[in-house]
């Protein structure tokens, strides 16, 4: 028995060969059909699709209409494609997606034979469906297309849609970019679109898909002019919106640091010290307001920089020596009530915070030296007089109530010096 299985199974194994060769020689080779027959058979099947009276169907039918598109935007029959798109789109209740589907048809295929009905069908719905806001907008986005070129002609309607009617129209647009940024991926104006788009999703409250757009713009066009701009802008998205302060902060450093003598890096430096205050980075802060002071120095934020960094010394690191020495540079450059007032301040941090008294009394002296016409001058030989008071100096201090008495005898302090003067005589301070 075991012989005859042998053998059986043996002669099967020879037969097997020989019958695949007789099968594959009687079974023709398939071929793929051509795909120009490819592409117009679909057509032809979502054209008949498009057609159906359920919505479920149209609804199945669309994305694979846009794929088409996608695939074959050059195609003889894709204005009719483009059309039928706003037409069902228009079936399914989505009338702004049909007013860009055909805005889009107006652009890119201006001189097709289904032009004069996408412009019928559009008078339609923008009659029917369009707010008196944005109609002015599509209307004027309406007009013929300003060159031949249709990655041009699509560039320039998605910006002038985003500027006028962006907030509306916000979903089809997006969609729109991302078809665009597919079709012309080459497109030399693609950083200026990604920026509009960042831009678009941050103004409908859609922070972090602006964060991951200008990232995008950044990372894909590092030689774009409009680079900083984007940089900047990520930062404003991060600070104001994500409340990622760190790294807002990183960014703007990049853009000042980058981008040296433009206005980006002049923005940058204006929110970077108050996001470094905002997470404690107070060396950081002080380090900022110093290259405000140094590249800005005829600014006004010059000068507040000096004060913000005085005021980050005193309450925020407790370096009091440095703080009075900032105040002081003030003096130095500016003169007049700035200078007086930084003096004043100086005099009032060595009182309380360093118990400094020969460096309060410096104070007040310079405003004497300085300022000797400035009201503010009697009011520094008061101070000082009262220092030297407190200190049970009294010869010092008539020396100072006196000099009121001799070069300020109008002033409303004479009066209150002449008594301390008379006190101290008396032996009665």
């Amino acid at each position: 028995m075991m012989k005859l299985f042998l053998s059986g199974m043996l002669g099967l194994a020879c037969a097997l060969p020989a019958a695949a060769q007789l099968l594959n020689a009687q079974l023709p080779e398939s071929a793929p059909a051509p795909a120009g027959t490819v592409t117009e058979a679909e057509w032809s099947f979502l054209n008949a699709a498009g057609q159906d009276k359920e919505e479920d169907v149209l609804e199945l039918a669309l994305p694979q209409l846009e794929d088409w598109l996608a695939r074959n935007p050059e195609h003889a029959s894709a204005p009719d494609a483009q059309l039928l798109k706003a037409r069902l789109h228009m079936t399914l209740g989505e009338y702004k997606y049909a007013l860009v589907d055909l805005l889009k048809h107006f652009q890119d295929y201006p001189q097709a034979a289904s032009a004069e009905g996408a412009r019928k069908f559009f008078g339609e719905i923008l009659a029917k469906k369009a707010d008196k806001k944005t109609r002015p907008a599509l209307e004027a986005a309406a007009a013929a297309p300003e060159t031949t070129a249709s990655d041009l002609n699509l560039s320039m309607l998605l910006e002038k849609l985003v500027s006028q009617a962006g907030e509306t129209y916000y979903e089809p647009l997006v969609a729109e970019f991302r078809a665009f940024f597919n079709r012309f991926p080459q497109f030399s104006g693609n950083d200026s679109l990604r920026l509009t788009l960042a831009e678009l999703h941050r103004q409908e409250g859609k922070y972090l898909a602006s964060r991951l757009a200008y990232e995008k713009m950044i990372q894909l066009h590092p030689a774009s002019p409009l680079l900083a701009k984007a940089k900047l802008a990520l930062g404003g998205v991060l600070a104001d919106n994500l409340k990622e302060y760190d790294k807002s902060i990183t960014v703007y450093q990049d853009v000042a640091a980058s981008f040296p003598d433009t206005n980006e890096a002049w923005a940058a430096y204006g929110r970077l010290p108050v996001l470094a205050e905002k997470q404690k980075k107070f060396e950081l802060a002080v380090e900022i307001y110093e290259k405000i002071i140094a590249l800005y120095p005829d600014r006004d934020e010059a000068y507040n920089s000096y004060k913000s960094e005085a005021r980050v010394l005193r309450e925020d690191l407790d370096k009091f020596p440095e703080a009075v020495a900032v105040l002081n540079r003030v003096a130095d450059k500016y003169k007049g009530a700035k200078a007086i007032e930084a003096l004043l301040l100086a005099a009032e941090i060595c009182r309380k915070d360093m118990k400094d008294t020969p460096g309060e009394l410096a104070m007040y002296d310079r405003i004497v030296a300085e300022y000797e016409a400035d009201p503010a001058a009697p009011k520094a030989l008061y101070s000082a007089g009262e220092v030297y008071d407190k200190a049970k100096d009294f010869d010092k201090a008539r020396e100072y109530y006196q000099k009121i008495l001799e070069k300020y005898p109008d002033d409303p302090l004479s009066k209150k010096a002449e008594k301390r003067v008379a006190a101290i005589i008396a032996g009665k301070p």
